[in-house]
């Protein structure tokens, strides 16, 4: 049979003895478009606000955020990447830590000391954060002379007293109030958190602890919220500053500037508080870390910090380092779940009608910190023990001692002390 024209057998016959054509080359992949300075300089700016994001919210779900975590509270460890990794591995890692012996299988677990380091460099030397010593710098060929002056104002110093912040106030109520929960080991402050993020969890809760949202349904929830960080009362404490409105002035402060100023008496009547109870010994760091509000944050919280870092200086005599003031998202912050609650429960007590509200899940909860208080909100300040404490200004005769003066905002002295921190403040 006549074979056709273009047959596989008349093109084999074709191309025998010829060579196979060349292969078409594979296209080769295109290099990546080289970072400009502007498109860096962006990317890390949003790393460093996620770092800083993640650190205010105790989200440490990746050893970057673990590390910024340490080097944010652990002064001592922007100095040494051994006393980081030391730190990393107990604060992170307790069930493969054994006093001060490691196993060496467990060595294979626990995050590289020469990528702590990296990611150290990373946060310090891109990021401009948590800055080591002038003389570390140095030896780290980090310091350059247009950031001098920021590592100087950013030296390392002693352990951090961290404080996690939120307020109460609502228009038509007489008392304010600011809440907090104080954390003063954070090598072991962590393992409060994971046991509040491990209740919630465990319990199937999938919603923010919010006072104002409180009803039958959650009250029982909240309350074993609350006994499991008071399992922890040697790790933490709750403070509370109260300001009770109707001693204000014709020329009163806006309900933003006073809030702020609570922040502010907060800190300092906290810390004078916690070292007269023998909790912490100074010098100490102070890291405050407060519930997000966007504008009024932007607009305050930077005079806070000043007014905090100058009258720290003077009255603690050098011995209390002020650290950057940060906001965390509540939704994503256990502790500042809790401060919620203790703030809301405080202004509850104080802000009660008449010989109070009945039993509201609201007036349990309240109740409930009371009993772990051991004392009254509204008449005292203290209990036998240390682990709550309310400090109150200016409020009026129903709970004021005898006799004490009814000082206008911004020139209070203490009713119950002799602190008087917001004598002869100029206003914000």
């Amino acid at each position: 049979m006549e074979e056709l024209e273009g047959s596989p057998k008349t093109m084999e016959h074709a191309t025998a003895g010829k060579p196979a054509p060349p292969s078409t080359p594979k296209a080769k992949a295109r290099p990546k478009p080289k970072e400009t300075p502007k498109q860096k300089a962006a990317r890390l700016e949003r790393e460093r606000d996620q770092l800083l994001h993640d650190i205010a919210a105790t989200n440490t779900d990746d050893l970057r955020a673990q590390i910024g975590y340490v080097l944010s509270h652990d002064p001592l460890a922007r100095d040494s990447d051994v006393r980081l990794a030391h730190q990393i591995w107990e604060t992170f890692s307790p069930d493969l830590v054994e006093g001060e012996w490691v196993r060496l299988k467990d060595m294979y677990r626990l995050p590289r000391q020469n990528t702590i380091s990296r990611t150290r460099a990373t946060i310090q030397n891109e990021y401009r954060l948590f800055l080591p010593s002038v003389a570390v710098a140095k030896r780290r060929r980090l310091i350059q002379d247009d950031t001098k002056a920021a590592v100087l104002a950013d030296k390392p110093g002693p352990p951090v007293l961290s404080v996690y912040a939120d307020e109460s106030s609502q228009t038509g109520h007489r008392f304010t109030v600011v809440g907090s929960v104080w954390c003063l080991d954070i090598s072991r402050v962590w393992r409060v958190v994971r046991d509040l993020d491990t209740y919630k969890r465990e319990h199937g809760i999938d919603f923010e602890f919010k006072f104002a949202d409180l009803n039958k349904k959650k009250l029982p929830l909240a309350l074993g919220f609350v006994k499991e960080a008071v399992k922890h009362a040697g790790l933490i404490s709750m403070k509370a500053c109260v300001l009770d409105t109707h001693v204000l002035g014709p020329a009163a402060l806006s309900g933003d500037e006073r809030l702020y100023r609570l922040y502010y008496e907060l800190a300092m009547t906290g810390i004078e508080h916690e070292v007269k109870a023998g909790r912490v010994a100074l010098p100490r760091g102070f890291h405050l870390v407060k519930d997000a509000s966007a504008e009024p944050d932007a607009l305050l919280l930077p005079e806070v910090e000043r007014r905090l870092k100058e009258r720290c200086a003077a009255y603690f005599e050098g011995a209390v380092q002020v650290e950057p003031i940060m906001t965390g998202l509540s939704h994503e912050s256990s502790l500042l779940q809790l401060a919620d609650l203790f703030a809301g429960s405080a202004a509850r007590k104080f802000n009660q009608k008449g010989e109070g509200q009945g039993q509201h899940p609201k007036d349990a909860l309240a109740d409930f910190f009371e009993s772990v208080a051991g004392f009254d909100f509204v008449t005292g300040d203290q209990g036998p023990s240390d682990f709550v404490y309310v400090h109150r200004l200016g409020l009026s005769s129903r709970s004021a001692p005898p006799g004490a003066a009814e000082p206008q905002f911004g020139q209070v002295s203490e009713v119950t002390g002799e602190s008087g921190f917001l004598t002869d403040l100029p206003e914000f």
